[in-house]
C-alpha cells in the first residue's frame, strides 16, 4: 500500500515539475522567434544607417564639386548673384546638417537594436541552458523512478533525485520562485497570449 501511495506521489510531482519543464520550453520557443527578431531589425537598422551615410558622403561630393566659385561664375558676376550664392551656400550647410544629425540617430538606433540582440541572446542562451539541464535530468531520474516504482527501493528516490539535482543544477533551486529565469519566462509568456 505504502508503495503505491509513493508512486502515486511521485507520478504527481513529475507531473507538477512537468508543467514546469514545458512552460520553459514554450518560453525557449518564444526566445527562438525573439533573437530572429532582433537579429532581423538589426540588419534592417544597418542596412536604413548604411544608406543614410552613403547618401550623406554624396551629397558631401556634390557640395565640395559645387563650390562657391561655381555659383558665382554661373550667376555671371553679378552683385545680386553673390547673395543667392551665398544664400546657397547655407541652405546646403543646412542640409548638410540635416543629413548628419538623421545619420546620428540612425545609428543610435542600430545600436540599440545591437542592445537588444545582445539581451535576447543572452536569455536565449540562459532559457535553453535551462531546458537542457532539465532534459539532461529528465533522462537520469525517469529511468530510476521506473526501476524503483516496482520496488521497495522507491524510498531512495528522494535521494536520488536531492542528490542527482545537487550535481545538475550545482545547488541552484530552477523551481524557486525567485529564479530569474523562471520569472523571465513566466513574463515572456504573459507577453505572448498565444502561449499556453
Amino acid at each position: 500500500m505504502r508503495t503505491i501511495l509513493l508512486v502515486i506521489i511521485a507520478c504527481l510531482l513529475a507531473s507538477c515539475v512537468s508543467a514546469t519543464r514545458t512552460r520553459e520550453a514554450h518560453c525557449l520557443g518564444l526566445m527562438m522567434k525573439d533573437a530572429w527578431q532582433a537579429e532581423t531589425d538589426l540588419q534592417s537598422a544597418e542596412h536604413t544607417w548604411r544608406t543614410a551615410h552613403q547618401i550623406r558622403y554624396e551629397r558631401s561630393l556634390a557640395h565640395r564639386d559645387g563650390s562657391l566659385l561655381s555659383l558665382l561664375i554661373a550667376d555671371g558676376y553679378a552683385p545680386s548673384g553673390t547673395d543667392t550664392a551665398v544664400s546657397l551656400a547655407g541652405r546646403s550647410a543646412d542640409a548638410h546638417s540635416r543629413d548628419y544629425e538623421e545619420e546620428h540617430a540612425l545609428y543610435r538606433q542600430v545600436t540599440a537594436a545591437h542592445a537588444r540582440l545582445k539581451e535576447t541572446r543572452e536569455w536565449y542562451r540562459r532559457v535553453a541552458r535551462r531546458v537542457q539541464t532539465r532534459i539532461e535530468e529528465d533522462d537520469i531520474l525517469y529511468p530510476v523512478l521506473g526501476t524503483f516504482a516496482t520496488s521497495t527501493a522507491i524510498v531512495f528516490y528522494p535521494l536520488i533525485r536531492w542528490n542527482t539535482r545537487a550535481l545538475l543544477w550545482e545547488g541552484e533551486d530552477p523551481d524557486s520562485d525567485d529564479d530569474p529565469v523562471q520569472a523571465y519566462c513566466a513574463i515572456r509568456l504573459d507577453q505572448n497570449p498565444s502561449a499556453p
